[in-house]
């Protein structure tokens, strides 16, 4: 019996067959791989290390050679408040009597100098830079920062010390030569608040005056604690008649003083003066607020002798011409309508006035306002004539042309 044909159908089922047996028995053989294979050794991380806890730094405690022949501070924490990561020095301790002196240092590090005035009364505390320990005793603070650790300070002030804005400590050897002195009308402490100057020219300025206008010259060392940047002036004077100055200051327009004015552009320091008065002062309308230590003497003025001077006695007679062109009124504009304008005679001296013109003129006493006072008149006076007067009494004598109002003159008889 022979065999049927393959159809292409039953190829295909034969193929498919073969296929899928291969291919279950590649995911046997991989389970079973899978199965045989070790499991996985679970490992612990390596321990992190912990740094050890950091301590807190110390401050560096300074070094410092010592100064032959000064003495020596170490700085503490600035007890002031809102300076507590300063170190202060006290050299001369709070005081109701005012320090005035040198001070030299020779510090381990730059330095600020620091001098305070008061305690302050209630209600002194006006803008001025304050140091207070605890908020209710307040000193005006002077602060000075040269930029060195090494120098010379003129100060004046209730305390003194030296400063820095560190934290950490430094080391000051100092020498301070100074007087403890009481108030006087020249060595004392105050605050005052500014008024309008009133120096001519200086109305939209203001002025707060420290020692007033005297014969004596003061001289000596102010502090200042200022509520902005100040002025400072020296007054020297009243000037003699005829004495004159680059700078003038004067209340009234008679009395002068040659002036002094330093700005600074600070609103704190120390300024070493002389003069006959001191002040502080501001280009502002607005008032400011200072509070300050002053130290000075007060020197006499020298008495000057003055040799009394040799009056020459005046001239027992005068001529006055009536020059050509005083008809018209430019000569006014040279003050030359008789020339000179102005004659000086002794008592029973005589003037002699000549018609230089072409017009006619009078010599009549008066004034052109009031009219003539009959002391003399020339009437009319022709062109080439002359007019003489003689003057028995002391005394000074106007004149005038009645024919031309413009021209005047003036006759002084001693």
């Amino acid at each position: 019996m022979s065999e049927a044909p393959m159809t292409t159908a039953d190829k295909f089922g034969i193929a498919f067959s073969i296929g899928f047996t291969v291919a279950l028995i590649a995911i046997a053989m991989s389970l079973s791989a899978m199965s045989q294979s070790p499991a996985p050794v679970a490992t612990t991380p390596p321990p992190v290390p912990v740094p050890e806890p950091l301590s807190t730094p110390q401050p560096t405690q300074p070094t410092k050679t010592p100064v032959a022949g000064y003495d020596r501070l170490t700085s503490i924490q600035d007890p002031g408040i809102g300076h507590e990561s300063h170190q202060l020095a006290v050299i001369l301790a709070p005081s109701d009597k005012v320090y005035s002196g040198t001070l030299m240092y020779d510090a381990s590090e730059p330095i600020q100098l620091v001098a305070l005035t008061g305690p302050l009364a209630p209600g002194e505390d006006m803008g001025q830079p304050i140091w207070t320990p605890d908020g209710e005793t307040k000193f005006a603070l002077t602060l000075v920062d040269p930029k060195n650790s090494r120098g010379e300070w003129k100060f004046a002030g209730n305390a003194l010390a030296v400063h820095t804005m560190k934290t950490s400590p430094f080391i000051v050897d100092y020498k301070v030569d100074y007087e403890e002195m009481s108030a006087s009308d020249t060595v004392k402490t105050g605050t005052i608040q500014s008024v309008q100057d009133p120096g001519i020219g200086h109305e939209s300025h203001q002025l707060a005056v420290i020692l007033a206008p005297s014969d004596d010259t003061y001289s000596g060392i102010l502090a200042y604690s200022a509520s902005e940047p100040i002025q400072l002036v020296s007054l020297r004077g009243p000037l003699a008649s005829g004495e004159t100055a680059p700078a003038i200051w004067t209340p009234d327009g008679e009395t002068k003083f040659a002036l002094t004015l330093v700005d600074p552009k600070t609103s704190m320091g120390t300024w070493e003066f002389s003069g006959n008065a001191l002040a502080v002062h501001t280009m502002k309308t607005s008032p400011f607020t200072v509070s300050y230590s002053v130290s000075a003497t007060a020197t006499p003025a020298e008495p000057v002798s003055v040799e009394e001077p040799v009056m020459e006695a005046a001239p027992m007679s005068a001529e006055v011409s009536i020059p050509s062109g005083s008809s018209l009124p430019d000569c006014v504009e040279t003050n030359e309508c008789y020339i000179p304008y102005l004659v000086t005679i002794s008592v029973g001296g005589t003037v002699t006035w000549t018609n230089d013109d072409t017009a006619v003129h009078t010599v009549t006493s008066g004034t052109v306002t009031s009219g003539p006072d009959d002391i003399f008149d020339s009437s009319i006076v022709m062109a080439g004539k002359t007019f003489e007067h003689t003057f028995d009494d002391a005394g000074t004598y106007d004149y005038y042309c009645t024919y031309h109002s413009w021209m005047t003159g003036q006759v002084v008889v001693e």
